[in-house]
């Protein structure tokens, strides 16, 4: 079956597509920056830095597999695989997966960007950040837990620099129009994030039944990873609330529309939930469930993970329990004045170059070229 595989994308129209692609690129000049996205949803993250970069005169191209790129920019369709036959001064990547393997051996700086604003030492894999020289860090906590990770490792690299997170601008400029038709119905965003014991395998069904059946209305927002994956938990759900009016399903792959609308958002650990906050300066009402460990010996690093340290700072914890979820909603309407100055100030030091990231990215690798140069 894999023989098969492989002989039909060898001697296909896929095959061919990115033989050629390679060849091309192969034959044409070297790229100063390549920005690397192993799917269309880590592509997000690094669309700011590469329209500064051009600004700063830096010859740059995105690269990864069926992109859809921002108009006039230069673009490589190639699959991860192919990553290491790339000719470029430096990659930058969001994509966390990527291996030594795949990072193209004339790249001097191979550049990581976070994609969450989430603690890199328990929601990541041990190792994930290894094969970088660079990571650029979104907060203060990033510069800390890479400093601590590599103290534990013995190693130097990668070298953490202060940037900023990618995806401010992006959600700024995509920001939809308000819609035409005001509803008076408090707006609930629910946004899980993936893994055993989110929201929705918790306590999803009854959350939905009881916001649906108090008049709010709903939008569900689940991690990339229940799209990607299929989940159940998401189908049955939907198939039930459908045509419920007042109830909708927002792709985290393709949209933030209610990022902009929604009155406050239910989450667990969700990275994006720190973007709603830092972004609406709303707090977020964080469900008690076990948190997303990818890292069984994280707490060797000697840090608390943002994640788990900043629910009451921008928001309010109540445990897994229908009833003291909806007393949270209400507690949290009744104080929405109180809550901006106070997520400010969190965001100060969470999100560094708040809204600035493309810019101090692209000054950052100006920098670090000349230096090669």
């Amino acid at each position: 079956m894999l023989v098969g595989k492989l002989l039909r994308y060898a001697f296909g129209g896929q095959g061919f597509r990115h033989a050629s692609a390679l060849l091309r690129h192969r034959l044409g000049s070297v790229y100063q920056v390549i920005f690397a996205a192993g799917s269309q949803v880590d592509l997000q993250w690094v669309i700011p830095a590469y329209m500064a970069a051009r600004e700063q005169g830096l010859s740059c191209a995105f690269v990864g597999p069926d992109l859809k790129t921002p108009d006039g920019t230069e673009y490589i369709n190639l699959p991860v695989q192919y990553f290491r036959f790339l000719r470029t001064q430096a990659l930058v990547t969001a994509t966390s997966g990527l291996k030594a393997a795949h990072m193209p051996s004339s790249a001097l700086y191979r550049i990581a960007v976070p994609h969450s604003l989430v603690s890199l030492h328990m929601a990541y894999p041990k190792g994930t950040f290894d094969p970088y020289t660079h990571l650029f860090c979104c907060g203060m906590h990033h510069m800390a837990e890479i400093n601590a990770m590599n103290r534990l490792a013995g190693k130097t690299n990668p070298r953490p620099v202060m940037i900023g997170y990618g995806k401010a601008e992006r959600l700024l400029e995509t920001r939809p129009q308000a819609d035409t038709l005001p509803d008076e119905r408090k707006h609930i965003l629910i946004a899980p994030s993936w893994g055993k014991g989110n929201i929705l395998e918790a306590i999803g069904e009854q959350l939905l039944t009881r916001l649906l059946a108090d008049g709010y209305r709903v939008t569900l927002r689940p991690h990339p990873s229940f799209f990607a994956f299929g989940d159940a938990e998401i189908a049955w759900l939907v198939e039930k609330w459908r045509k419920h009016d007042a109830f909708a399903l927002e792709s985290s792959i393709d949209e933030s529309k209610a990022l902009w609308s929604a009155d406050l958002m239910i989450a667990d650990y969700s990275g994006f939930a720190m973007e709603f906050a830092c972004m609406r300066e709303r707090p977020v009402l964080y469900i008690d469930v076990p948190p997303k460990v990818l890292n069984p010996d994280w707490k060797a690093v000697g840090l608390i993970p943002i994640e788990l340290s900043i629910r009451e700072r921008i928001g309010v914890v109540v445990s897994s329990d229908v009833d003291m979820v909806m007393d949270g909603l209400i507690k949290l309407s009744q104080q929405a004045t109180d809550w901006p100055d106070r997520i400010r100030n969190e965001r100060e030091a969470a999100w560094t170059n708040f809204g600035h990231f493309g810019h101090a990215c692209a000054a950052e690798l100006a920098r670090m070229l000349a230096g090669s140069a």
